[in-house]
């Protein structure tokens, strides 16, 4: 038995199925990189953080304490604060009693200690188009592209890698397809293949024969849980802290026959889903009610943590032998918990839970119906079990049997205005704890669509029709403005990637005053959004000049491309229009606007005047520590002294009218509430000359 021998795929499948060997020129990585699914609303970042297991399983939610919000690396939707999802993959393979044999001659049956640990063998990134390039005065938002640009992806992007884990002897190879046309921004689809090969160590480890599982044939089932819950701005809502995910949250599952596909053999998609239920023993919200589902936040009653996120299975293999969906599958969707199961059982039973076949059944709904807790557990897992697969390594005869199943894992929703809507009126005792929450849980009627859609791309082969590209943006405060400029890389951007026809329409500027993410604290809960501020026609027309600026205020920007629709023939709407994402080149930094110096000095004024901590609600969203100092000379010294003369920071100033100050002081700490005196020394105009100095006094209230 050779090495050679040993990465000899067997062709059992059709190459669909099959796992493909990629051109040199395809950059796969032995290092594994992080990956970033981010062409849509949904932002995954794909890395191995904590625990076992590489990309295949992942953790999130164990990595609390310091930091613990920057822990979830799933966002939905990405322009929202705080919107990580927790999210946590498992993988505990399941032998028959019969079990496995491993390499040192060591029978093996039960599932692993935790889950199935692996090792990264490589990873690929590809994508259709580069990300856009994002400036911001000067400064580039965007990372250099390391990976593969192929112009006839199916998809906007697709995220792969193969990880071995060893105490299986399992490669599993994984294809993850995402979209950014606007019908299908809420989902990625999951591919997974399995692959018997006896490996435990990966080929740049120089493995020997030892280091191989002996020729034999396993029974497996393949449960996988997408452990998902929203979102860490609920969360702190209702706790004021950023602590553990899922504490609260409840897993059920339903059925129901797809609207879209009708033609195939899986006619009905069984979604597994989650979402936040109520925390016992919160502080009581001011109209009384102690049920903080969907956590409504605490000022306004928006509710922040409406998301319903799921997974479905869309196809599963027959057999290794027959690549026909069986619609059969999956053989179970059970219920387990972090603490109760994955960390606090190590007996025989534990792989009878992941199956469904002890008292918990094979389909059960969410833990409190069913009683098996009065309340919901922190760690709920929902898994999609298939199985039982039969597959067989020989290395005689070079087979090395395989499995390929798909999932798509996505977020539904109730819309954003209707969570402000529904909130509001709860927060205010119009509707009851009961109306509020039936009002979230249809938000499974969006996981549903969005499901069945992905069923509908997954059948379409993976192509569906697709919108432009995003340009590249760059943003420029002005005098008094805001200038955003956008520009295609090639001329091959405005031609429809599937049949090469011109169909650019026009373009759309949106806008997002104060902070950069919706539902942001600093906003001082004004409700500012993402507004579309300009549209055009005019190809050539790449600059929009934003004058509807108030000087201090912070702008943030994205720029799309629309096509006309004449490509769109077979989409879910035929003959629609399709806009480019806004999510992937929105500026991460403010734009803000300014005014040119002044000749003089004696109109230098300070604002707010008296400066609160909530400063948002004078003029200035998105940050509440901000102080403008207005009306300046073009250049000049600016100094900040106590009421008793203490100089606790100062500033050189130049250019504009105005400069902004955040109330720290030059040894980096907020100052405290007093009288404080502002000293406008050596000022000169534009043309050089020597101007009076000015002191001017103002409050500050923290």
């Amino acid at each position: 038995m050779t090495k050679n021998i040993i990465r000899v795929f067997v062709i059992c499948l059709p190459l669909f199925y099959l796992f493909t060997v990629a051109p040199v020129s395809a950059q796969k990585d032995l290092n594994g990189p992080p990956l970033f699914v981010d062409v849509n609303a949904i932002k995954w970042d794909m890395k191995k953080l904590n625990g076992e297991g590489q990309f295949t399983t992942q953790y999130s939610w164990m990595l609390a304490g310091s930091g613990a919000e920057k822990t979830e690396l799933l966002y939905y939707p990405q322009d929202e604060w705080h919107s990580q999802m927790l999210y946590q993959i498992f993988n505990p393979v399941c032998l028959d009693d019969n079990g496995c044999i491993d390499q040192l001659g060591q029978k093996k049956i039960i599932p692993t200690p935790f889950v199935s640990n692996g090792v990264n063998d490589y990873s690929w990134e590809r994508r259709r188009y580069r990300p856009p390039y994002v400036t911001v005065d000067g400064t580039p938002l965007f990372r250099e592209y390391r990976w593969q640009i192929d112009p006839n992806l199916p998809a906007d992007i697709i995220a792969s890698w193969e990880d071995i884990l060893p105490f299986w002897g399992i490669r599993t190879r994984i294809e993850v397809y995402a979209y950014s046309n606007p019908n299908h921004d809420n989902y990625v689809i999951w591919k997974a293949t399995y692959k018997f090969t006896g490996e435990t160590k990966r080929e740049i480890e120089n493995p020997g024969l030892e280091d191989f599982f002996p020729s034999q044939t396993i029974r497996l089932w393949w449960p996988i849980s997408f452990s998902l819950g929203p979102t860490k701005s609920g969360e702190y809502a209702v706790f004021g802290s950023f602590t553990y995910e899922g504490e609260d949250d409840l897993d059920s599952w339903f059925g129901r026959p797809s609207h879209l596909v009708t033609s195939a053999a899986r006619d009905t998609l069984k979604i597994a889903y989650y979402w936040d239920d109520k925390f016992k023993g919160i502080t009581p919200y001011p109209n009384g009610s102690i049920d903080d589902t969907g956590d409504p936040d605490r000022t306004t009653g928006h509710l922040l943590s409406p998301q319903i996120p799921g997974f479905s299975l869309l196809y599963a293999a027959t057999s290794h032998v027959n690549p026909a969906d069986d619609p059969a599958q999956p053989y179970s969707m059970p219920h387990a918990s972090i603490v109760k199961d994955l960390w606090g059982r190590r007996d025989f039973g534990l792989r009878d839970t992941y199956l469904g076949l002890d008292s918990r059944g094979r389909f059960p709904l969410d833990a409190v119906t069913e009683g098996f807790s009065a309340a919901p557990e922190k760690g709920p897992m929902r898994f999609i079990t298939v199985g039982p697969y039969d597959l067989t390594l020989d290395w005689e005869s070079n087979r090395q049997d395989s499995i390929t199943v798909v999932y798509a894992v996505g977020v539904g929703s109730i819309s954003w205005e209707k969570a402000d809507s529904v909130g509001k009126a709860w927060f205010a005792g119009d509707i009851s704890d009961a109306e509020k929450n039936a009002q979230i849980m249809t938000g499974r009627d969006s996981l549903f669509q969005t499901m069945d859609r992905a069923f509908w791309a997954f059948n379409r082969d993976l192509n569906i029709p697709d919108p432009p590209p995003p340009p590249d943006v760059e943003i420029i405060s002005d005098a008094d403005q805001i200038r955003v400029r956008w520009s295609y890389p090639s001329e091959t951007y405005y031609k429809d990637p599937d049949t090469g026809v011109d169909d650019w329409a026009l373009w759309r500027v949106y806008r997002k005053k104060g902070a950069a993410f919706v539902n942001d604290p600093e906003d001082q809960s004004s409700g500012d959004r993402w507004q579309r501020v300009f549209e055009t026609q005019d190809r050539q027309q790449m600059e929009y000049i934003d004058q509807n600026v108030v000087p201090g205020v912070s702008y943030y920007y994205a720029v799309t491309a629309i096509d006309d629709g004449s490509q769109n023939t077979d989409g879910l709407i035929p003959g629609q229009p399709l806009e480019s994402s806004r999510y992937v080149n929105k500026s991460g930094l403010p734009a803000i606007s300014f005014k040119a110096g002044l000749d003089e000095t004696d109109r230098v004024r300070v604002v707010p005047n008296p400066a609160t901590i909530n400063a948002g609600s004078l003029g200035f969203p998105g940050d509440r520590s901000r102080i403008l100092f207005t009306r300046l000379p073009y250049q000049c010294k600016l100094t900040i002294f106590t009421e008793t003369g203490d100089r606790i920071a100062s500033i050189d100033h130049f250019g504009t009218d105005q400069e902004v100050w955040d109330q720290r002081t030059d040894s980096n700490q907020y100052i405290v509430s007093g009288i404080y005196i502002l000293a406008v020394s050596e000022a000169v105009d534009q043309a050089g000359n020597a101007l009076s100095d000015q002191f001017v006094k103002f409050v500050v209230v923290r």
